[in-house]
């Protein structure tokens, strides 16, 4: 057991008690704001003298240590993690656990290709960093829980045969998940922020809530797209995060359809993906957001009649959903009717200011089309909803450059836009390298989709997808290009026998 300096009095020492908030503090190694915070929003057991109000507050040493630790032989809750200190605790963890610092960090690669590296995920630290504790937590429980199944995951589909007992949630637990369920579903980056709070506080109050990792996981999934996080850490947590629901939950649809995403997208475990949407399709097929989410893996696959039918179903099942409403206009604008699919996008668009994915959809329909002007005007509206950095940094070099130069300048200034995201680490180099083809810079375009391919960014799984497009053709021509595309087709070799492919409207390059 750690050994903590303390303020309080020796003879309340000796008893267990600390009679003060700066005692208390000094107990975990942090100050008295953390302190009080912790009391606040995580139920740190403070006592408060009979009284009137600004009584002296004291603690129990025994109940601080039971706040901490989960059984007598779990791992202490490190205080300055909470506080920020990932590294010194991420040693810690790997030097007393390996199954405990595999929850907490990505899983090592001999070959570096799932490595991810730091990034712009650094403003989603402070939320990271707690659910991270909680998942540590969570692994050394599992022993302790049976399989558990929610209400919610039942449905009339094909009878889940399992005697699981329905977990319910501690008190406080529910109210929290569903406050992440909430800021989940608006899909923005400061939502996002909010939904893994709820969750995470949600898990510290239940950590045998499955629902909550599993809301963990989701939100983890959609931290790339909304958010611009590193896809790589993102995805691995919701992997963590969807590994744990599920042992707790076998059965839970959402865990599933969590990890298929995760596994799709940074994996490209395309069978393993397929089997668990599959698996979450048959314990609820009524869920509107897993076909959604399947639709969308089919559609990187450019399979188009399938992506069409699984998002089309999703509409049924949800017609209310913005968010499902977006992807399905851009599916039917790049397989199915260009002009409705452009026309649906700009109507939500209009009625869902903040949700980003219409404007981002568009500008790569226009930009595809060669509509330019438009393509600007979709920049800047993607810039406005998202405040990213990034994207207001192209939305005013590609006005300037169609201003200076038109087609060209535009292009040109977008390489350099897509050069300095990628130097931040914030862009894979994929798109960059389609934008050099276009400015004929065919060997410099290779290092960049080379780097993407590299840094595991899902865009290369295209180039498979892409084989009958003209410029794709024409790159495999080249003794470099050709070994490139071996190797992703290698990598995703899972795709046996190949599916029917339809050419993507918004993944084409403009003549």
């Amino acid at each position: 057991m750690a050994t903590f300096t303390t303020n309080a009095e020796p003879d309340q020492e000796n008893q267990g008690v600390l009679a003060s908030w700066k005692g208390i503090a000094a107990y975990f190694g942090c100050n008295v704001r953390t302190a009080k915070r912790w009391e606040r929003e995580r139920g740190l057991p403070v006592h408060r003298a009979p009284g009137k109000k600004g009584s002296t507050v004291f603690a129990r040493t025994s109940e601080l240590e039971a706040w901490l630790t989960l059984g007598k032989e779990e791992p202490r809750l490190n205080p300055a993690l909470l506080n920020g200190d990932v590294a010194a605790h991420q040693g810690d963890a790997a030097k007393k656990s390996p199954e405990l610092a595999a929850t907490i960090l990505p899983p090592p690669s001999s070959t570096g290709e799932h490595q991810p590296k730091p990034t712009s995920f650094s403003q989603w630290r402070p939320w990271v960093l707690a659910a991270s504790v909680l998942l540590a937590f969570a692994a050394t429980l599992l022993w302790k829980v049976g399989n558990r199944q929610t209400a919610a995951a039942m449905s009339p589909s094909p009878p889940v045969t399992s005697a699981a007992i329905p977990h319910v949630p501690l008190p406080g637990a529910e109210a929290l998940y569903e406050r992440g369920r909430y800021f989940w579903n608006l899909r923005t980056h400061d939502s996002l922020t909010q939904a893994i709070d709820a969750y995470t506080q949600a898990i510290l109050k239940d950590p045998s809530y499955a629902e909550a990792y599993a809301g963990l996981a989701e939100s983890y999934d959609l931290l790339p797209q909304f958010a611009h996080a590193d896809l790589g850490e993102s995805l691995t947590r919701a992997e963590n995060a969807a590994d744990r629901a599920i042992a707790l939950n076998p059965n839970l649809a959402a865990a599933h359809r969590a990890k298929a995403f995760a596994l799709f997208y940074w994996d490209w475990d395309i069978a393993g993906s397929d089997a668990e949407f599959k698996r979450a399709l048959e314990l609820d097929p009524n869920s509107a957001q897993t076909h959604q989410w399947y639709a969308g893996t089919l559609e990187c696959r450019s399979e188009g009649a399938n992506a069409v039918r699984e998002i089309d179903e999703a509409v049924r099942l949800d017609p209310t959903s913005p968010a499902i409403a977006a992807d399905a206009a851009l599916m039917h604008a790049d397989f199915d009717d260009f002009n409705s699919g452009v026309n649906a996008l700009k109507e939500i668009e209009r009625t869902q200011p903040t949700l980003s994915s219409p404007a981002e959809f568009l500008a790569d329909l226009h930009f595809a089309t060669g509509d330019f002007p438009a393509y600007i005007e979709d920049t800047r509206r993607f810039a406005s909803i998202t405040r990213s950095p990034d994207a207001i940094a192209m939305a005013d070099a590609v006005a300037k450059g169609w201003a200076r130069a038109g087609r060209t300048g535009l292009l040109e200034a977008r390489a350099e836009a897509l050069k300095a995201a990628f130097d931040k680490g914030t862009e894979s180099g994929f798109v960059l390298g389609e934008n050099l083809l276009l400015l004929g810079r065919r060997q410099e375009a290779f290092t960049y989709f080379k780097a993407s391919f590299d840094r595991h960014a899902d865009q290369p799984l295209q180039l498979v997808a892409f084989a009958d497009y003209p410029w794709v053709r024409e790159l495999s021509k080249d003794p470099g290009y050709a070994a490139l595309f071996a190797r992703i087709r290698q990598r995703v070799r899972d795709i046996t026998p190949p599916q029917p492919m339809q050419a993507r409207a918004s993944q084409r390059l403009p003549e």
